[in-house]
């Protein structure tokens, strides 16, 4: 696990500033986080201020514009390229049936956790292009599974994230043979301040869900990170266009 250029989306908290945190641990390391607002993301602040291999990043991945502002905040410190690219940054914020789901928030949540991440690889692709690695791990989730579907609603969320695991296996078929490898990555159920909102909503309208849920390990967003990078630091060819749960177990899209 070292020795590497590593970016992180969505890394202002939760499990991607854990993913910042213990990458940045080793020293060989250079992590590339970003966040919608620097300023306040204090968090981050800290741990840059600690590790001048820490670079913070402005990014939206919900505004186009924002992508274009990445080439001045990379030239220096991307300058021989990323080897691997954590795209953790999404919304979840939908878990009322469809019915009941308005349009805009079917929009939003396409435009963040689908689109989003698609604008990245392009965005990145340049300098993913100059490393021998060429790794790229999408935080996905088994909401989004189809063959595996989970048997509540999670409407807007569910869908954007099977939207985002086609285009996982898309990039996985179209950048093969330019030595990518490309996976799609289940953090489990993690108590992140995104998933603690869908448990109050669950609770109060939905109670039935949590008894579903019972089963599921409960795990920290560092506990999560911890489990993920085992997989992420240790991906092959053999790899590529799989869809890996938090314990490194191959799921079904």
């Amino acid at each position: 696990m070292s020795g590497k250029v590593y970016f992180i989306s969505g890394a202002n908290r939760g499990i991607g500033y854990d993913f910042a945190k213990q990458l940045s641990s080793i020293s060989s390391n250079t992590v590339i986080a970003t966040a919608r607002d620097p300023a306040s993301a204090t968090d981050l602040q800290e741990l840059a201020k600690s590790n001048p291999k820490v670079h913070i990043v402005k990014l939206d991945v919900a505004d186009e514009h924002s992508f274009e502002q990445l080439d001045d905040q990379l030239k220096n410190i991307a300058a021989n390229g990323i080897d691997v690219l954590i795209s953790n940054a999404g919304i979840a914020q939908s878990f009322q049936p469809l019915l009941e789901t308005p349009k805009e928030r079917l929009v939003n949540h396409f435009n963040v956790n689908a689109v989003g991440p698609i604008l990245l690889v392009k965005a990145l692709y340049k300098y993913l292009q100059k490393s021998q690695t060429k790794h790229i791990a999408f935080i996905s989730s088994l909401a989004g599974s189809i063959n595996d579907f989970v048997p509540f609603s999670t409407s807007a969320y569910g869908q954007s994230k099977a939207a985002l695991n086609y285009a996982i296996k898309e990039f996985s078929f179209e950048l093969e043979s330019e030595g990518f490898t490309v996976v799609a990555l289940h953090p489990g159920v993690v108590s992140t301040d995104m998933n603690i909102n869908a448990f109050q909503y669950f609770k109060e309208n939905k109670p039935e869900v949590l008894e579903l849920m019972k089963d599921y390990e409960s795990l920290t967003p560092e506990e999560s990170a911890k489990r993920l990078l085992k997989t992420i630091t240790t991906l092959s060819k053999e790899s590529n266009g799989k869809f890996f749960d938090e314990n490194g177990k191959e799921v079904s899209y």
